[in-house]
């Protein structure tokens, strides 16, 4: 691990993120992702109804948290499935399904990174659906990136998606 720390390493992430999720969202899924809200954030746990986390790690560690409400879920669910080529009404195909996107999501972010010439790797999604997570303020920096999102062809809200960033201090 590099002990040249880019001082500016947050905000790349950041940058990246806010370019490739819109990008990513109206490019599989025909869905216009508008940030609502940005920011620091000092919440010392998490709970979402539909939670998926992705691990990375290298020059920089940390994790992205990719989390909706029930409401979002079912608006989305079936735009995903179908970008999967999944019947979306097949009930046990849906975790693994959040999963996934998760997962595509964040390898977007992590490929972009690396063209920036760092060095880091992404763990499988987990799946932290309903569950509390504590969040360690004394050794992450906690980033919250909120986008509203609607489908402008049926011309429909489709609810919010969060995204927590927690990067790892040094």
């Amino acid at each position: 691990m590099s002990l040249n720390i880019d001082p500016l390493l947050d905000e790349k992430f950041i940058l990246t993120i806010s370019q490739i999720f819109p990008e990513f969202l109206e490019k599989n899924l025909g869905v216009q992702a508008v940030r609502e809200a940005f920011g620091p954030s000092k919440n010392e746990g998490l709970c979402y109804e539909n939670c998926t986390s992705v691990s990375f790690h290298g020059e920089a560690t940390g994790q992205l948290f990719l989390a909706m409400d029930g409401y979002t879920k079912l608006k989305l669910l079936p735009k995903i499935a179908r970008s999967f080529h999944i019947d979306p009404t097949i009930r046990s195909h849906a975790a693994s399904i959040m999963l996934e996107f998760a997962n595509q999501i964040c390898a977007e972010l992590i490929s972009e990174m690396k063209l920036g010439r760092f060095k880091m790797d992404i763990l499988p999604p987990e799946n932290l659906n309903n569950k509390l997570i504590p969040i360690d303020l004394e050794h992450h920096r906690q980033y919250i990136l909120i986008y509203f999102l609607k489908d402008q062809d049926a011309k429909e809200y489709l609810g919010r998606i969060y995204l927590i960033l927690l990067m790892q201090k040094y």
